[in-house]
């Protein structure tokens, strides 16, 4: 294990440094230090959640750390059980004044800040940054460099800087981090200024304007003015001092909804929309500024809301005297980080998971909620602005605030996730070619009518201002080039309400599932006709399901579902290859693709990768998807996923046989299924599913045959004759037990078991000598499916030969004589009826008779000799 270090205290660099580390080497852990500044921490209480950083008292693995690196300083920090010869390599931009230790490595250089020498591998070897990561490191080199002001600033430092700006920092996130010193003059303006705050909130939009008057010119007022907006922190500052001849305005916006371009230009100055200035002549200062408020109130754009972000429906809460032992499994299953606290339906605290577990692990089995939750009625209104979001989050560390509606019901909740997820809309990575799904491209995938189709339904969600998303299978294979035509959508919001407004609309059925909230839209030729499409050329059914979570009560148990978000949604998916999704609504954000768990990467890389640790142990079934999967795709099984197989193949054991039976019907009807049976036998699969479900290589040329259609069509029931194939080299003592495992239909079971029988004892087949009755005779017992089983395996031309002929023709030979006649002789019904017919239909198959008077003849024979054998 590589842990990451830093010096205590850790300014922006350090804590930048230590991200440079993590993204040059990610299976490492970065430990934040006890005290961080105050505007680092702020940061991180904001955009912990998008960081990979632990907590200092979260890690308690020091045994097993066998590399340190240790950023933005030379002296390592004490954790506690690692060794003190460890491996340390030791990166910093100041001089080493000290001799290093023999198991210490220097690899620093003299630059204005150690993130600058992280940042140029990390460049070197081209590893994306999202652009928070981006703006973080960026912070690191404005904040140890005096935003290249320093005398220990070098062209690197800059020339890091810049790359980082093109990767996606946000200049304005830096600024507002950053302080500037001030001058004796501009402190005593600034104090003054401070004295007198105007603040109102307007469209959800925090604004203050700031007067002071001077009887002197004041240069480099806006200095003042970062440092100010700095310490009130809002959306709009407007500064303004009155002058002897003038007074300057000063404003600076930190969104486009208000743009102080627009404000300066009213007052005769300029600047863009997020800075600008005037001088106005001859005016009263008061004037001013109650014409900069008229002004604003005018002009501002609606803000974004809470309600923009937040996740609505059902909130997974807890109760204030529930007992932590109660509820401890239940909140690990959801796996939330925090969960509102009520008394009756009132808000009163927030509890954590990571609060929950330390109280456990302390032994207090007696505690409740009450006792372990951090304590508050911090909650939020729809319309609150964003700001008051981060002011709350900020105030009270938690990292999910409850929403309520006018009647102080609790309808929804927004959390630090869906201010990062608001945060990257806001200022988006550098773009990359999947970060939005080409329309022409889609269309050359999957065709002009179904792109008008999804479109359709797109339009009436926009209309509804739902939130719709294209899920699963077909937007995987959209990002691989390859065509799919089985369309899943989810919406944030009512999936059935939403199909019936489609149905009401376009006509076609709907059929529902409230319980899981799932609906399927069957279309016909009238909905077709009423969309312009051809009704060959589109699917005839849709399925809608509303974003949703799953909880497994136990382990391969099927899931109890609530309504969620997204997110959560697309984290309750198998892989992360089929955890992507196409945003369809709003319009804005429409073809827009949503990858919160690496599904491109992994895409990219060629990796089948679950989402987190118990995937399988919640759902063993999705072991024979990986392969499945795998094998589709070309894919491999990423290394820790294939650990993960292995340690969850005993609960293949639980999972019932209906749906182990269904899985291994869909791989029967993939390309290549022989290869995926072998794999999953080669992993221990099968005999995981029963002991004795074992084959051998000699099914690879059999699947292959079928998958060619190269075999004789007497049985167009493709899925059976699999099954047959699957099974025939199974022991045959084994295969009912197999088959009754898989609830595999008696007469199915049956069948099989008669061809895996014949296919072990074949040798008659291939013996040239056989008589076509011992043929007959042979294979009389089996249906078309076996009869096909068997020509696959046997690669010989006389076997198949007999076969065929059999199927065709010996099977349907039969004597002209029968009972009837039989007793018009004279005999009497008795075992020996069918002994004399057998005998006369093996005649005809062996070419002993030829003709009815032949058959007749030897008929008298057989009746005399049965007769000597009756009085003898």
């Amino acid at each position: 294990m590589e842990i990451i270090l830093t010096h205590e205290n850790a300014d922006f660099d350090a804590i930048a440094s230590m991200l440079g580390a993590y993204k040059l080497n990610q299976q490492s852990i970065a430990i934040l230090p006890k005290k961080i500044q105050a505007n680092v921490s702020e940061f991180l209480a904001l955009y912990q959640n998008g960081l990979p950083f632990v907590q200092w008292d979260d890690f308690s693995d020091g045994e097993r750390v066998e590399q340190i690196t240790i950023t933005d300083t030379s002296r390592r920090l004490d954790v506690t059980n690692v060794r003190e010869d460890v491996s340390t390599v030791i990166i910093d931009h100041h001089d080493l004044k000290r001799e290093l230790r023999s198991h210490e490595t220097w690899a620093g250089d003299l630059v204005g800040s150690a993130t600058t020498l992280l940042v140029e591998r990390i460049r070197e070897r081209k590893i994306e940054l999202t652009s928070l990561e981006a703006t973080l490191l960026a912070l690191g080199i404005y904040s140890d460099t005096g935003s290249f002001t320093y005398g220990g600033t070098t062209a690197r430092d800059i020339q890091m800087a810049g790359w980082l700006i093109e990767q996606g920092a946000v200049l304005d996130t830096i600024r507002r981090f950053m302080t500037k010193p001030l001058n004796l003059e501009q402190q005593s303006l600034l104090e003054r200024l401070m004295d007198n705050v105007d603040s109102r909130s307007i469209k959800g939009f925090d604004i203050v304007i700031c007067k002071a008057r001077s009887n002197n010119l004041i240069a480099n007022i806006n200095t003042v003015v970062s440092v100010l907006r700095d310490i009130l922190d809002v959306t709009a500052l407007i500064v303004l001092v009155a002058m002897p001849d003038h007074i300057q305005l000063i404003a600076r916006s930190t969104t486009d909804s208000i743009n102080v371009g627009n404000l300066a230009e009213y007052f005769d100055g300029g600047g863009h929309p997020r800075a600008s200035a005037s001088a106005i002549a001859k005016e009263n200062l008061e004037e001013v500024s109650q014409k900069v408020w008229q002004y604003l109130t005018r002009h501002i754009r609606p803000a974004i809301r809470v309600a923009d972000l937040m996740s609505f429906g059902e909130v997974q809460t807890v109760s204030v005297n529930e007992k932590i032992t109660d509820i401890i499994a239940h909140i690990r299953r959801i796996g939330h980080e925090g969960y509102p606290v009520l008394d009756d339906s009132e808000v009163v605290g927030l509890l954590t998971l990571r609060s929950a577990d330390k109280a456990l692990e302390h032994g207090l089995k007696q505690s409740t909620v009450r006792d372990v939750m951090d304590s508050g009625t911090i909650t939020l209104r729809m319309d609150d602005s964003i700001s008051q979001l981060e002011d709350k989050m900020v105030s009270s560390n938690w990292g999910q605030i409850p929403v309520l509606n006018d009647d102080n019901k609790l309808i929804g909740i927004v959390t630090r996730t869906d201010l990062i997820r608001h945060w990257a809309q806001k200022h988006p990575t550098s773009e990359t070619d999947v970060s939005k799904i080409d329309r022409s491209k889609a269309m050359a995938t999957l065709g002009e009518q179904h792109i008008s189709l999804i479109e359709v339904i797109a339009e009436l969600a926009q209309e509804q201002n739902l939130y719709l998303y294209m899920v699963g299978g077909i937007v995987r294979d959209l990002l691989l080039d390859r065509p799919n035509f089985d369309i899943d959508f989810v919406l944030e919001g009512s999936a059935i309400s939403f199909a019936e407004s489609l149905s009401a609309q376009f006509g076609g059925d709907i059929h529902s599932y409230p319980p899981f909230g799932t609906a399927t839209w069957t279309l016909n030729e009238q909905v077709a006709k009423k969309l312009s499409l051809s009704f060959e050329d589109i699917p005839h059914h849709l399925d809608f399901a509303t974003a949703r979570s799953e909880l497994y009560e136990h382990p391969t148990a099927l899931p109890t579902v609530y309504n969620s978000g997204i997110k959560l949604d697309l984290r309750r998916r198998d892989f992360t290859i089929n955890s992507i999704a196409v945003q369809l609504s709003p319009a804005k954000a429409m073809w827009h693709i949503l990858d919160f768990y690496g599904g491109i990467s992994d895409l990219n890389k060629g990796l089948i990768r679950v989402l987190h640790s118990l995937s399988f142990v919640d759902d063993p079934t999705r072991i024979l998807r990986a392969v499945r999967f795998s094998n589709r795709l070309g894919f491999e099984i990423e290394t820790r996923t294939q650990d993960l197989v292995q340690s969850a193949l005993p609960m293949l054991k639980r999972v019932t046989g209906e749906r182990l039976q269904n899985e291994l019907t869909l791989i029967l009807k993939e390309k290549f299924s022989a290869q995926i049976i072998l794999k999953l036998q080669e992993l221990d699969v099968l005999t995981n599913i029963h002991p004795d479900f074992r084959m051998n290589k000699e099914i690879e040329p059999a699947f292959e045959l079928l998958e060619q259609k190269k075999y004789p069509v007497w049985s167009t029931d493709i899925t059976l004759i699999s099954w047959h194939v699957l099974m025939a080299t199974v022991i045959n003592d084994a295969i009912e037990d197999v088959l009754g495992h898989l609830l595999i239909g008696q007469n199915k079971v049956k069948s099989i078991q008669t061809t895996a029988k014949i296919l072990q004892n074949s040798e008659i087949l291939m013996k040239a000598s056989a008589k076509p009755s011992a043929i007959v005779k042979f294979l009389s017992s089996m249906t078309d499916e076996g009869l096909v089983t068997v020509w696959l395996y046997l690669d010989e031309p006389l076997a198949r030969a007999r076969i065929e002929e059999y199927q065709k023709s010996w099977r349907h030979i039969k004597p002209t004589i029968d009972g009837n006649i039989l007793k018009e002789m004279g005999l009497k019904p008795s075992p020996v009826f069918r002994e004399i017919l057998e005998l006369l239909r093996d005649a005809w198959l062996d070419d002993v008779i030829h003709n009815e008077a032949e058959e007749l003849s030897l008929l008298k024979q057989l009746i005399a000799e049965a007769e000597n054998d009756r009085t003898s």
